[in-house]
């Protein structure tokens, strides 16, 4: 079975350190291995820039770019980075705003400023139509509400994290949902309810490497090839194949991020 792995950061210094062959062995392998596409998402203007340059060198590979809510600057700075951020996202490679959203359990940034790099950001989405990729961290409230200001935007919530009373109101309001691994976590209840209710045309697949290994690798580093665990464990939480799993989270992913 061939996979999409619709969230992953694999550009990630962890992997020059410990995946022998860096980043461009590690995409190989996983290409190699089934996973027949990746989104490599940007979280601020350099990262988002060198995400694209990855994404031009793999054929299966593509970029999104963002400002992640960690990583908003200053009051003043916001309209020359978006300025920026919009010149990045006219690249063929290119398919998402992302990552994009609230931290609320970090408190580097304050989160009137999250908020303001959040909502110039929807306000770009709609503006270019294109889709965005949400980062939503003990902040369901503020996302929903933020998102809500615009219909017109749709896109997906990263890593979901929310109950499955959330998943359906998103779900009506347009939006797709995507787990990652820690819908294998023994202790996970949440996500696993989740995940049963998000209707298949809504459900993608993730592994947000480096980070959130899935089981029994918890605690290692992540890799986009392991996203066929998460597509594993869903498909049995939800009394499938594993190959109807994969196959509508290619056909989801590819209709969000208009991919041919």
């Amino acid at each position: 079975m061939t996979l999409f792995d619709s969230h992953a950061h694999c550009d990630d210094a962890r992997y020059n350190a410990e995946y022998e062959g860096g980043t461009d062995k590690l995409i190989k392998d996983c290409l190699e291995s089934g996973v027949a596409n990746i989104i490599n998402i940007g979280t601020c203007i350099e990262n988002s820039r060198a995400s694209i340059e990855l994404a031009h060198k793999y054929e299966g590979v593509y970029a999104s770019c963002g400002i992640h809510p960690c990583e908003a600057l200053g009051r003043n700075d916001v309209d020359g980075i978006i300025c920026e951020l919009e010149k990045l996202l006219y690249d063929e490679k290119a398919v998402a705003i992302g990552e994009i959203g609230l931290d609320y359990h970090w408190q580097d940034v304050p989160r009137d400023i999250q908020l303001l790099y959040f909502e110039k950001q929807m306000e770009l989405a709609k503006k270019l139509n294109i889709p965005v990729i949400i980062h939503d961290r003990e902040a369901h409230g503020d996302c929903l509400e933020m998102i809500k200001k615009f219909p017109e935007v749709k896109g997906v919530f990263h890593s979901f994290s929310g109950s499955p009373e959330m998943a359906r109101e998103l779900v009506k309001l347009g939006w797709y949902i995507s787990f990652s691994g820690t819908v294998t976590f023994k202790n996970a209840r949440v996500p696993k309810e989740a995940c049963v209710v998000v209707p298949s045309d809504r459900l993608l697949i993730e592994t947000d490497s480096p980070y959130l290994a899935p089981t029994p690798h918890r605690g290692t580093i992540n890799m986009p090839a392991y996203v066929r665990l998460t597509c594993e464990e869903i498909a049995h939480l939800r009394e499938v194949e594993p190959e109807e799993i994969a196959k509508i989270t290619m056909e989801n992913a590819k209709r969000l991020f208009k991919i041919k």
